[in-house]
């Protein structure tokens, strides 16, 4: 399944959304080039037969890239969260030709899906009827099957860089375990952990595996290894909850920490080289979520003010001085995708890949009529402000 349409089309910055109605868009970062891939057909009454029932109304959440940009995968949804039915996990052609469904969920409640980086297949976590989670692989070219991975609770994974491992953080601290299993199941598993500490996502940085060993209490260490667990590398030293995303250049990885370890704000982001070991911090100020920009080498992060009840955005760059850049409320995918920001951003960018633009979802505080949410692009070279491409509920970058 491959894309053969003229890839200077794809523009950095393009943008993917969830619109008003639920359906999913394209646009460009500047505003233009608006272009649905989905349509709900119950709206579309001139297409309905006499005397015949309109097709049931569906919705669209989480949608992601494959790695070219040629493909969008979303899941399908029941329009009305009382309305039984299955969701199905669809992949959307971006030139709006073709449409594949891929799995489909009949127990299961869709929670995200990351493709693998050579495109070839997705990761797809799911939460059945009895609360626990299921991670599945389903390959592009075998629509219908699938394959679970691991099963638990909590469970966070990422891709290894060739496309092939799935690296699984799965279960609590006293039973949970890190693994990095085969996604095709020709593979033997590997256990690089047997006590995680407290964190979320495995990370790859440099094709080594970057992950937690718990200790005592809130203890823990920050380890380098390979994908066995063999040659492990003292990374830093921590005590809480950590959460670890890479800084997309193979060298180096950001740390956040939150000290309590209750999942609180996060107290301190430090810039970890790997192989100088240099630790520079970043960022003192408590955050909800943090990603690195690689084009600016910039921090950008997010602040809670719970006294007025909305968030805030900033930028800072290692010894430099923060600054605001606007204040907003999410909506409610927006909202999940910063408490889970350390897996989402590794598929799912808000920033584009030059840099130049941060897109999000939500409502500006200082704006006349706050109204319908909307998917705001916001210039980081300049200082205008967040411009609305669309209203909407959830945005992403093209990856490339």
């Amino acid at each position: 399944m491959g894309y053969t349409g003229p890839k200077e089309e794809r523009v950095t910055g393009r943008v993917v959304l969830i619109g008003e109605d639920r359906q999913v868009q394209l646009i460009n970062s500047d505003g233009g080039g608006l272009q649905s891939l989905t349509v709900d057909w119950s709206k579309q009454l001139m297409l309905s037969r006499w005397g015949e029932p309109p097709p049931p109304s569906t919705a669209w959440i989480w949608p992601v890239w494959s790695p070219d940009g040629a493909w969008v995968a979303a899941f399908e949804i029941p329009y009305d969260d009382d309305v039984a039915g299955p969701a199905r996990l669809q992949l959307l052609s971006t030139d709006g030709v073709r449409q594949v469904e891929l799995l489909t969920l009949t127990d299961e409640a869709p929670l995200y899906a990351a493709w693998s980086p050579d495109g070839t297949g997705l990761a797809v976590l799911t939460q059945p009827t009895d609360g626990a989670l299921n991670l599945h692989h389903v390959a592009v070219d075998r629509p219908g099957v699938s394959r679970v991975l691991e099963q638990g609770a909590p469970l966070f994974f990422s891709w290894a860089p060739e496309g092939r491992q799935v690296s699984v953080h799965v279960g609590g601290r006293r039973e949970g375990r890190v693994i990095v299993r085969d996604a095709l199941g020709d593979g033997a598993d590997l256990t690089p952990s047997a006590s995680p500490g407290l964190y979320c996502a495995p990370i790859w940085v440099g094709g080594r595996l970057i992950f937690v060993e718990g200790q005592s209490g809130l203890s823990g260490l920050v380890l380098s290894a390979n994908a066995d667990g063999s040659d492990p590398r003292e990374v830093a030293r921590l005590a809480g909850l950590a959460a670890i995303t890479p800084a997309f250049d193979g060298e180096r990885l950001l740390l956040g920490v939150v000290r309590d370890g209750e999942g609180g704000a996060y107290d301190s982001v430090h810039l970890i080289d790997l192989r100088s070991g240099e630790d520079v911090l970043v960022n003192d100020e408590p955050c909800l979520a943090f990603f690195w920009s690689a084009a600016r080498q910039s921090l950008l992060y997010v602040r809670v003010n719970r006294e007025r009840g909305h968030l805030s955005w900033h930028e800072r760059r290692p010894g430099a001085p923060s600054r605001t850049l606007c204040s907003f409320i999410p909506t409610r995918e927006m909202l999940f995708h910063l408490h889970y920001f350390d897996q989402l951003s590794l598929t799912h960018p808000l920033v584009s890949a030059d840099g130049a633009t941060l897109v999000f979802a939500g409502s500006l505080i200082d704006a006349d009529e706050p109204g319908v949410p909307q998917i705001y692009a916001l210039d980081l070279d300049h200082e205008e402000g967040p411009r609305p491409l669309a209203a909407g509920a959830y945005a992403c970058v093209c990856p490339g």
